[in-house]
Order: structure tokens, then C-alpha cells, then sequence
């Protein structure tokens, strides 16, 4: 999926860009584009002092230079693009979905919250909260459910659907408004069989996994646009 994704389509909107309060955390692109050119700038004074340079050493690793930069063998053109463009990818799932955790003061209490009907009878795979992924710390807005393929899922709660669409990151995503400010988005579906607008009843069928011996079902709940747990609304541990 990430491969079939245009960049520039998608950059800067978060996921559920049509549901109300959904925000991505502030874009740092000026500092980036800022240290970059730094970075470039320094490598081409670098460059400029190796080849001003005398003696064997020198004249060795301008040789390797001049090859890297001049001979096609060494044009690694498609695999920086490819490099890039997966890092794109990352960033905007890294914004979309894994966002440093800063809890403050607005933290939605669980207790005053309504009870939810479960979405989805599986296993929570990956929990609500900071994770680690590569040795670095992120936050997951939301729990995800693993269940057998084609699986049903279920309103969390009754409300209207504001959302049914394809999402770049998660695929095929239903967002349900239940009012008060309180929105659950389903993540990752197979099928879709809700349409924008329509009002569903708590515990009604909304969509379905994917096909598959497994698959998995992201699941988020919002109060006035701020993250919460979902896992005590319904129920206790791994298995739900």
C-alpha cells in the first residue's frame, strides 16, 4: 500500500481529516529543511577540500570520489528515491498514528466516559500508549485487535457515521460520531457496510476484517479530540 500512495495528496492532512477535532501534532519542516541544508552545505565544502588535497591518501579517495560521482555503476539514484519515499511513509504513519505521547491537563477521565460495546472479540495485539519501535519511544492513539478474517465489527456505541473512506496509512476507515464529542474510528477493514451519514445502533454491523486466516482491526476512541484508552471502557487484559 505505501508504494501507491502520492506524497503530496496526503501531506499535512491528519487521518480523519473530515471527523471534528482530529489534529495532527505541529509540522517541524522549516527546522528540517533548515538542518538539511546545513548538512548539504557542509558536505559540498568537504568535498571541495578533499580534492584540493596532495599526496596518495588523497589521490585515493579522490579516485573513489570522482567514481561515486561520475560512473553509472554507481548511481544509487533509485535506491535513494526508493529510501526516501519509504521514509515519507514512515514519517506520515509516524504522525498519523504514532505522535510522541504528551498527556496533559485536558486527559479525558475514563470514568466519566460512556460504556462501549466491543468492535471486535479478538486479541489486543498492539495496546493503547507509549510503544517502542526501533529503540525509539512513540505514542499509539489506539488499541489493535486481532481477530480471524472476515470477522465482524461492531458500533462501539449508537451515533452517525461522519466518516467511510480509504486512508493512505490504515486503509479502508469508519469514524462514528456519538455525540458530545465523543468519535470511535475503525481502522484497517475489509468491508464497509455503513455509508456516510447513516445513524447505527450500538453492537450493529459496520464492516468486516479482511479476508485471511488473520487480520487486524485498528481501533481509536476521541473525546473532543484528544486520545483515550479504549481497553477499560469495555473490559479488562489481552483477550478481549
Amino acid at each position: 500500500m505505501r508504494n501507491e500512495w502520492d506524497w503530496e495528496d496526503i501531506k499535512g492532512a491528519p487521518l480523519g481529516w473530515t471527523g471534528p477535532e482530529r489534529n495532527l501534532p505541529p509540522l517541524k519542516f522549516p527546522r528540517l529543511w533548515l538542518r538539511q541544508g546545513l548538512i548539504a552545505t557542509a558536505l559540498f565544502v568537504a568535498i571541495t577540500l578533499i580534492f584540493r588535497l596532495d599526496g596518495y591518501a588523497a589521490r585515493q579517495l579522490q579516485l573513489g570520489l570522482s567514481h561515486y560521482l561520475t560512473e553509472p555503476a554507481a548511481d544509487y539514484t533509485a535506491a535513494v528515491t526508493e529510501t526516501v519515499r519509504s521514509a515519507m511513509w514512515l514519517d506520515a504513519y509516524d504522525r498519523w498514528v504514532y505522535h510522541t505521547f504528551n498527556a496533559g491537563p485536558e486527559t479525558v477521565p475514563v470514568s466519566s466516559m460512556a460504556s462501549l460495546a466491543l468492535p471486535l472479540s479478538g486479541t489486543i495485539s498492539r495496546p493503547y500508549g507509549p510503544v517502542i519501535v526501533d529503540g525509539q519511544q512513540y505514542f499509539h492513539a489506539g488499541i489493535d485487535i486481532v481477530a480471524p478474517g472476515g470477522s465482524g465489527v461492531q458500533a462501539a456505541l449508537a451515533g452517525r457515521v461522519i466518516r467511510n473512506a480509504e486512508d493512505p496509512l490504515l486503509g479502508k476507515v469508519v469514524e462514528i460520531d456519538h455525540g458530545q464529542g465523543l468519535v470511535t474510528v475503525y481502522g484497517t477493514l475489509g468491508q464497509v457496510q455503513v455509508d456516510s451519514g447513516q445513524v447505527v445502533a450500538r453492537g450493529e454491523l459496520i464492516a468486516t476484517l479482511a479476508g485471511g486466516r488473520e487480520a487486524q482491526l485498528h481501533f481509536e476512541v476521541r473525546q473532543n479530540g484528544q486520545a483515550v484508552d479504549p481497553a477499560p471502557l469495555f473490559t479488562t487484559g489481552d483477550k478481549i
